[in-house]
This record gives C-alpha cells, sequence and structure tokens, in this order.
C-alpha cells in the first residue's frame, strides 16, 4: 500500500515539476535575450513553445531573438502565433511599461485616394534605456501604410518596465488602425 502512495503521488508530482522547470525555462530564455544572448534565447524559447503552445510570451521573445538574428521569416512566424493566444504569462514587474505617448500615423495621399483602410500589429522592443529598438510589421498594408505605422512606432516615449529594481528591456505587440471616413 505504502508503494502504491508513493508512486501515485510521483505521478502526479513529477509532471508538476517538469512544467514548472519549462516555465523557468522561459524566463532563462527571456533573461539570455535581455543580455543580448538571442541565439541561447531562440534555443531555449523554441524548445518551451514546443512544450506549451500557448505560452504567449514565449512566443513573443522567440520572434524577438529572431529579428535580431536576421531570421524574419522565423519571427513573423513566431509574432503571428500570439494573436491566436488569449493566456498572458507575465513576469512580476516592479512596474510595468508605460507608455507615455504613442505618436498616430498619417495616412499616405495614395492610401487615402484609394480608401484603404486596416490594422498593423506591430512588434516593438522597449529597451532598458528608454529607447526604441526594432519595429517589425507582424502584418502589412499596403500604399505606405505599413512604413507610416513604423514610424510612428519609432516615436512612442515611454517609462521602461522595472523587474527586480532595474529598468527592463520588454517587447509588445502594438496595434496601428486606418479608417477612411
Amino acid at each position: 500500500m505504502k508503494k502504491l502512495i508513493i508512486t501515485s503521488l510521483a505521478l502526479l508530482i513529477f509532471p508538476l515539476m517538469a512544467f514548472a522547470q519549462q516555465a523557468d525555462d522561459r524566463e532563462k530564455g527571456i533573461e539570455f535575450y535581455r543580455q543580448g544572448e538571442f541565439q541561447k534565447a531562440a534555443d531555449i524559447l523554441l524548445k518551451r513553445t514546443e512544450f506549451e503552445e500557448k505560452d504567449r510570451l514565449a512566443w513573443v521573445y522567440l520572434g524577438a531573438s529572431y529579428v535580431n538574428l536576421d531570421k524574419m521569416d522565423d519571427a513573423v512566424k513566431a509574432f503571428n502565433k500570439t494573436d491566436v493566444i488569449y493566456k498572458e504569462n507575465l513576469p512580476e514587474y516592479d512596474s510595468e511599461l508605460k507608455i507615455v505617448s504613442k505618436p498616430k500615423p498619417r495616412y499616405t495621399k495614395e492610401a487615402r485616394s484609394r480608401h484603404t483602410s486596416g490594422t498593423i500589429r506591430l512588434a516593438i522592443e522597449f529597451k532598458a534605456d528608454g529607447t526604441i529598438g526594432f519595429v517589425v510589421p507582424v502584418n502589412e498594408l499596403p500604399n505606405g501604410l505599413t512604413d507610416r505605422a513604423v514610424e510612428a512606432a519609432n516615436g512612442i516615449s515611454f517609462k521602461p518596465a522595472v523587474i527586480k529594481g532595474e529598468p527592463a528591456t520588454v517587447v509588445k505587440i502594438m496595434s496601428y488602425s486606418f479608417r477612411v471616413y
């Protein structure tokens, strides 16, 4: 009977330990990203997304790692995974990223004359030093609107997130909408 109880507990505990280890791996991958070790980050985060497909944060930082490794097709595929995942796995922040101002992109003449409208999603790196890093379109709109959205995103001012008392680099997916009235 004692052996049966021990075996049952082991069957319950080991999967939980594996899940906890994978979550720790996500944090390790994000830390490698923040240290500029993008290949290590990508390797760890890819394994994390294979283990837990609904880990939105792992997909975001996997895409960001691919951007820095100049693997743009892989980056966009990873960022697109975040669109269908609703579960947020956010790290614990002392204070979250705060957008101070988000400039609005202007229509191009061509887009206005063609009545082009829609929403562009951008992956944006908000660096710990208060500057914008990369801005990668996850989807695009024609007639110069994608370029206008990227220009506007580069003009965002913000206060960096703080983790463990230190400013931290954060990657977010943000949207810009264009509507012709």
